[in-house]
């Protein structure tokens, strides 16, 4: 017996495919109390020795992830979406201070390069599935 413990991309996004239908009137009266689905797993890494000159992937591409906590050590670090971007400083990435956690809440790549020096950047994703 195989157990598929893995949901599909489209089941984690819920992603739905209804044929034409109605949509359906919802009237809300009163307050509404809503509550966030807690993360179901998640990871620990630290990049050691992020350098100058040559950004290092953080954060991959990742339909699960929930949210990330990304922390440089003892160096600012600069943040893009790509590694010519982190490369490139002002011009293509954010400076982020060090020892100032970054919360990302998206699913895309994140690259990070040392300002100056190198630093460690310790990292947390949290996952809606397993």
């Amino acid at each position: 017996m195989n157990i598929e413990t893995t949901p599909e991309p489209d089941d984690v996004v819920q992603a739905e495919y209804i044929e034409a239908t109605r949509p359906v009137d919802v009237v809300v009266r009163g307050p509404v109390q809503t509550r966030e689905l807690p993360a179901k797993g998640a990871g620990y890494k630290t990049d050691q020795a992020v350098g100058t000159s040559v950004a290092v992937k953080v954060l991959p591409l990742e339909p699960r992830r929930k949210s990330a906590i990304i922390i440089p050590v003892s160096q600012d670090v600069w943040i893009s979406a790509s590694q010519a971007g982190a490369q490139s400083g002002a011009a293509g990435a954010m400076r982020w201070p060090a020892a100032v956690p970054y919360v990302v809440d998206h699913m895309e790549e994140v690259w990070v390069c040392a300002v100056t020096g190198t630093t460690d950047v310790g990292s947390e994703s949290r996952m809606w599935s397993e």
